[in-house]
């Protein structure tokens, strides 16, 4: 790695860290919940519009926002689908809240797959010239550690890390195959998040014995998938 792309690299690690970690130095208790929920989120966003005067258009390319809407949200449903239809025949539904899905699922869904997937994995592999198995490796060692706070005990945070750390590593290898379709991982994201929610699986990223059989029919799925698609496409050409 030559002077140039380590100066990139870290412009780019120092960048997600401030922007991760800004909300949580000056926020106080005194603000309204609704502004203390949504900062983080905002001030993600400005993190990467920050970018945006050195990269213009190219940057929605690096951070997978140019890719297909409708082809990212299609295949993230087939993708969910163990989850979708394994929950709605076993479980009975807790609640449908709007907002609290707004604020669990749709939210942290999206938001967290722009942050992690697209800006850190995209930047680090598209400007400072990362492998892609470095770069999802520390996206997947920043979100494990990013969901600590989950577990009630040591043992809970270790576990919710790790399953999340596994995640981070799976949502960064799809983003990638799928030309970095970063809908495709939003929309997956968010609709796992939506699962937890709805049938109220557990309040950590842990999940029971059914909830872990569901969500790891849904990553073979779609590894199995994806690869069978590569393939057909390399056929092809």
């Amino acid at each position: 790695m030559n002077a140039r792309n380590v100066l990139l690299s870290l412009i780019i690690l120092i960048a997600f860290y401030f922007g991760t970690h800004l909300s949580s130095w000056f926020s106080t208790t005194t603000w309204p919940l609704w502004v203390r929920f949504c900062l983080p989120y905002l001030i993600w966003v400005i993190t990467i519009a920050a970018f945006w005067p050195f990269y213009k258009h190219r940057l929605l390319a690096i951070i997978g926002l140019q890719s297909s809407p409708l082809e990212g949200i299609l295949w993230a449903c087939l993708f969910v689908s163990p989850m979708l239809l394994g929950f709605a025949l076993t479980s009975e539904i807790a609640g449908l809240q709007p907002m609290l899905l707004v604020k669990k699922a749709l939210l942290p869904g999206f938001f967290e797959e722009l942050m992690f997937r697209g800006f850190l994995v995209g930047m680090l592999i598209s400007v400072a010239n990362w492998r892609f198995l470095p770069a999802a490796c520390i996206n997947a060692l920043l979100f494990g550690t990013g969901h600590w706070f989950q577990g009630a005990t040591a043992t809970q945070a270790l576990m919710a890390s790790l399953f999340t750390a596994i995640g981070g590593l799976w949502f960064a290898w799809l983003f990638v195959a799928w030309m970095r379709n970063l809908w495709l991982v939003a929309m997956l994201h968010v609709l796992m998040n939506a699962c937890w929610v709805i049938w109220q699986v557990d309040n950590t990223a842990i999940g029971g014995q059914l909830a872990n059989i569901l969500r790891m029919a849904t990553i073979f799925l779609s590894i199995i998938v994806t690869l069978i698609y590569h393939k057909k496409v390399q056929q092809h050409k």
